[in-house]
C-alpha cells in the first residue's frame, strides 16, 4: 500500500497545473521533432535542456519526459506516410507501415501504429512504476561480456529483416560495419579508414547515415520518378484500434512489448535496436513473415509496440543505477545533476516524490500522446496536399539542418549528401539498406563492448559463454540465427516434438 500511496501523490504531482501543462508541452515537441524527417526527438531534448536549469526537478523531468515519449511515436508518422523515418527507430516502420498505407489507407496504417505504441509504451510504463527495483537488481549484474551479447543478437537480426538473398545482406552489413568504424578506433584512439581526410577523423554518426539514406534519398528516388506521395494526400487521420482488431493483433504486441521492455533495460540498446529486432523475431514467428515488406500489418505493430516500450525501461538502469540505457534518458540524467539530484537505490528513500512522479509523468504522458498525435497526423495531411516539389524541399532541408544538428559539424552535411546519392543508387539497384544501417549503428557498440571484455577478462573469448547471462543471450541469438538460416530445420525439429507428444 505504500507502493500505491506514494504513485497517487505522483499523479497528483503529475496534474498540478504547471507540471501537467509543461508535460503536455512536451508530449508536442516530441510529437512534431520526431515526425519532422532529421529532426530526432533526442535532438529536441538535448535543444530543450537549457531551458530546464530554472525548473524545479520535477517541472523539468515532465517536460522531457514529455519531449521523450511523444517523440517515440513521432517518427512513426513520417515512415508511414512517407517512407521516410523520423527518427532511426522509425526506420522498421518503413517496410510495412508505408506499404500498408499504400495498400489499406494511411488511416488503417496510422490507426495499428498508435495503438501498437501506446499499448508498447503503457506497458513499459506501468513496468516501470512496479517493478523497478527488481529489474535494477538484475540489470546490475550486467557487465561488457552482457552487452556484447545484447548487440551481438542485435546483429544478428539482419538475417531475419534482409529482403534480398543472404549474400547481399551480409555484403550490406559488412559494408554498414565498415562505416561505423571510421574515425578514431574507441580503445586506443588511432584514426583508422580516414584516408587522410580530416572530414572523416571524427567518425560518422548514424543518424546523419539514416538520414541521407532514407530522407534525402527518398526524395530523390521518389522525385525521380514523379510520384511524390501521391498515395496518402488528404488521408493522414488515425484512431485507436477497436477491440476486436486489437484482439486479432494480440501476440504481436505481446511479443513486441516483451521484446522493448527487455532491450529497454540494456545500456546500448535502446528504441532502435528494439524496433529492430522485434521486426526480425515477428519476421519469423508470424504466420505471414515471409510476406513482411508487402504491407503486412504484424510488420508494423510488431516495431511500434517495441520501441514505444523501452521508454519506460530504459528510466529503469537511468533511476536505480544513474546509468543511462539510451541517449534520451541521459539527456534526463544530466538534467537531474544539474539540479544537484544523484540518481541510484537512495534516490527512492530520500526523494520518493521525484520518483514516483516521473512513473506518473510516464503514464500520463502516453495517454496525452494518442491525443497530441492524432491531431499533429491531421496537420501532416494538410502538408501533404501541397505540390510535391515544396514537399521535397521542406524535408531536404530539414534533413540537412538535423544532420547539422546532430553534432553541430558541417562536415556531416556533406556526408548527409553524400549518403543521399548513395541512397538514390541502392534505390535503383534494389540493394537492401536496411542491414547497412544496422551495422552503423551496433558495428561501434559490438566492437566497444568485445573490447573492453577482452581488456577486463585477460583475453579469454570465451567469457561470453562463462557468465550465465550473456552465455544465455549468446546461445538465444544462435537459435535465433540458425532458425533464419535453416527454418526447414526448425520446422522438422518443432515436427519432431509435436509427434513426441502426440504419441505421449
Amino acid at each position: 500500500m505504500d507502493h500505491l500511496s506514494h504513485l497517487l501523490q505522483g499523479l497528483g504531482a503529475t496534474f498540478q497545473w504547471l507540471h501537467l501543462s509543461l508535460l503536455v508541452l512536451g508530449v508536442i515537441i516530441g510529437v512534431i521533432a520526431g515526425a519532422l524527417p532529421g529532426i530526432s526527438f533526442v535532438n529536441a531534448m538535448a535543444m530543450c535542456l537549457p531551458f530546464t536549469y530554472h525548473f524545479s526537478p520535477i517541472a523539468s523531468m515532465m517536460f522531457l519526459a514529455g519531449i521523450y515519449i511523444g517523440g517515440a511515436f513521432g517518427g512513426s508518422i513520417c515512415s508511414v506516410l512517407l517512407n521516410v523515418p523520423g527518427d532511426p527507430d522509425a526506420l522498421p516502420a518503413c517496410w510495412d507501415g508505408y506499404p500498408l498505407t499504400k495498400k489499406k489507407g494511411a488511416l488503417r496504417a496510422l490507426s495499428i501504429s498508435i495503438t501498437a505504441g501506446f499499448v508498447g509504451g503503457m506497458t513499459s510504463a506501468l513496468i516501470l512504476a512496479f517493478g523497478a527495483p527488481p529489474f535494477a537488481k538484475f540489470a546490475l549484474r550486467f557487465d561488457q561480456p552482457e552487452f556484447f551479447a545484447a548487440t551481438f543478437l542485435g546483429l544478428g537480426g539482419v538475417l531475419a529483416i534482409s529482403k534480398s538473398s543472404l549474400p547481399v545482406s551480409l555484403m550490406s552489413l559488412f559494408i554498414g560495419l565498415a562505416i561505423g568504424s571510421v574515425g578514431a578506433d574507441p580503445l586506443y584512439g588511432v584514426n583508422r579508414l580516414t584516408f587522410g581526410q580530416p572530414l572523416l577523423e571524427s567518425g560518422v554518426d548514424f543518424v546523419v547515415v539514416m538520414i541521407g539514406l532514407y530522407a534525402i534519398g527518398e526524395v530523390v528516388t521518389s522525385m525521380a520518378a514523379v510520384n511524390f506521395s501521391t498515395e496518402v494526400k488528404d488521408k493522414a487521420e488515425m484512431r485507436m484500434l477497436p477491440l476486436r482488431d486489437l484482439w486479432a493483433l494480440r501476440a504481436t504486441l505481446l511479443r513486441g512489448t516483451a521484446i522493448g521492455s527487455v532491450i529497454g533495460l540494456i545500456p546500448g540498446g535502446g528504441a532502435t535496436v528494439g524496433a529492430l529486432v522485434a521486426y526480425g523475431v515477428e519476421k519469423q514467428a508470424h504466420p505471414r513473415g515471409k510476406e513482411f515488406g508487402t504491407g503486412v500489418e504484424a510488420g508494423l505493430a510488431a516495431p511500434e509496440a517495441s520501441k514505444s516500450a523501452t521508454t519506460g525501461t530504459a528510466m529503469i538502469p537511468m533511476l536505480t543505477l544513474g546509468i543511462p540505457s539510451s541517449a534520451a534518458s541521459a539527456i534526463m540524467l544530466a538534467a537531474l545533476t544539474l539540479k544537484g539530484v544523484q540518481p541510484g537505490p537512495l534516490l527512492f528513500t530520500k526523494d520518493p516524490n521525484l520518483i514516483y512522479a516521473i512513473f506518473a509523468a510516464f503514464l500520463v504522458g502516453n495517454v496525452l500522446m494518442v491525443g497530441i498525435s492524432i491531431i499533429v497526423a491531421k496537420f501532416f495531411g494538410k502538408l501533404m496536399s501541397a505540390d510535391a516539389a515544396i514537399i521535397g524541399a521542406f524535408i531536404v532541408v530539414f534533413s540537412l539542418v538535423g544532420a547539422y544538428a546532430v553534432r553541430n559539424n558541417m562536415a556531416d552535411v556533406y556526408l548527409c549528401i553524400a549518403f543521399g546519392v548513395i541512397g538514390f543508387a541502392c534505390s535503383r539497384l534494389n540493394f537492401p539498406t536496411a542491414p547497412l544501417i544496422l551495422g552503423v549503428i551496433l558495428g561501434p557498440l559490438s566492437e566497444r563492448y568485445f573490447m573492453t571484455s577482452m581488456a577486463n577478462y585477460d583475453d579469454n573469448v570465451w567469457i561470453f559463454f562463462q557468465r550465465p547471462i550473456s552465455c544465455t543471450i549468446m546461445i538465444g541469438a544462435l537459435i535465433f540465427i540458425t532458425w533464419a538460416l535453416f527454418p526447414g530445420l526448425t520446422r522438422k525439429i518443432s515436427g519432431l516434438f509435436r509427434r513426441r507428444s502426440t504419441a505421449a
